[in-house]
């Protein structure tokens, strides 16, 4: 697959561990029962990596994301189990004023959509500038230069600043969600969706833009995204979510070319291919389940081509695949790509 960039292992690298997700539960208890959101979710995030964060709609990335920012409404969310390493410290385990310090200032997030994410009746440079001088403790006229600068690395005139955020469009109002998020060079961003919004032309912009001003501030990012192409094309790692749990996960390379999980082949299959001459795209069947009333054996076994009896009742762990290459399946070390 000629699409998937250059990617090296942490290993290689000996990067530094910023950031290390362990056995992490969030439930959402409701009138109906209880919403089994994440369940025992592992990962780890190096210094300058950008993760991919893959899955479909309602699969828990972007509880995930609300998870590390501390930011899950309580109630009816409730964080079950589970540690959020940054730099060793346990963010879940902080007090409310230590972890305002780090959100914004240390990890940083950029939500879906651009629209709703600025105050429509401040200037955008006000805003860029109030988040500046809530971490910097810097006063106005230097919180003003600082995001002068920043709105010019966004690719804005400075000129703007005094505009409202009415006046830019959808691709320009990301660039300014952006400069705010970057704004303190914060070791960790984490982008939900960041392009559903915009149309292809401006998406591969302002992803490009994210990959310079990342190179830049050397910021570790999670990318959620259900866009295989986007992490093939900007991400060194990824892991794939099903239904609250990671089902592969490695260096995106390594995935891409040899897929483990029935999940991410299903995934794959389901792309348009532009050298073949099939009528028909090849979905994966059926839908995610209930996370109100999750299977007892694995979670994909419905839906999975591959499936035996013991798949309904066991579930399957996370299998080393090789390298920093793991799949939740029985069938891990046996099933390698079929892509069709």
């Amino acid at each position: 697959m000629h699409w998937i960039r250059n990617s090296k292992s942490s290993e290689d690298n000996n990067l530094e561990k910023i950031l290390e997700i362990k056995n992490l539960t969030v439930h959402y208890e409701i009138e109906d029962g209880t919403v089994h959101a994440l369940n025992e979710i592992n990962l780890v995030l190096e210094e300058g990596i950008t993760l991919g964060l893959i899955g479909e709609t309602g699969a828990g990335k972007t509880t995930l994301a609300k998870a590390i920012m501390r930011i899950i409404p309580q109630p009816p969310g409730k964080v079950v189990s589970g540690e959020v390493l940054f730099n060793g410290t346990n963010l879940l385990k902080i007090n409310k004023t230590a972890m305002r310090k780090i959100r914004g200032e240390q990890i940083s997030m950029i939500f879906q959509d651009p629209m709703s994410s600025l105050n429509p009746v401040m200037k955008v440079g006000d805003q860029i500038a109030e988040a500046i001088k809530t971490h910097e403790h810097i006063s106005s006229v230097e919180a003003n230069q600082k995001a002068c600068e920043m709105i010019e690395l966004v690719g804005i005139n400075a000129e703007r600043m005094e505009e409202y955020p009415h006046q830019f469009s959808g691709g320009m109002k990301q660039r300014v969600v952006i400069a705010i998020a970057l704004a303190c060079s914060p070791k960790v961003l984490i982008a939900d969706e960041p392009t559903t919004a915009l149309d292809v032309t401006i998406q591969a912009q302002v992803l490009e833009m994210m990959q310079n001003l990342k190179k830049k501030f050397n910021t570790a990012t999670i990318l959620i995204t259900h866009d295989l192409g986007i992490v093939a094309q900007n991400c060194e790692k990824a892991a794939i979510i099903y239904a609250g749990e990671i089902v592969e996960r490695g260096v995106t390379r390594e995935i891409f070319k040899d897929m483990r999980h029935p999940y991410t082949i299903g995934l794959m299959n389901s792309i348009p291919k532009i050298h073949s001459d099939k009528q028909r795209l090849s979905p994966i069947t059926g839908l995610m389940p209930d996370p109100m009333s999750l299977p007892s054996g694995c979670r994909f076994y419905e839906r999975c081509k591959f499936a035996i009896e013991k798949c309904k009742h066991e579930a399957p762990e996370m299998v080393h695949v090789g390298g920093e290459h793991w799949a939740r399946c029985f069938f891990a070390k046996s099933i390698s790509n079929r892509v069709e």
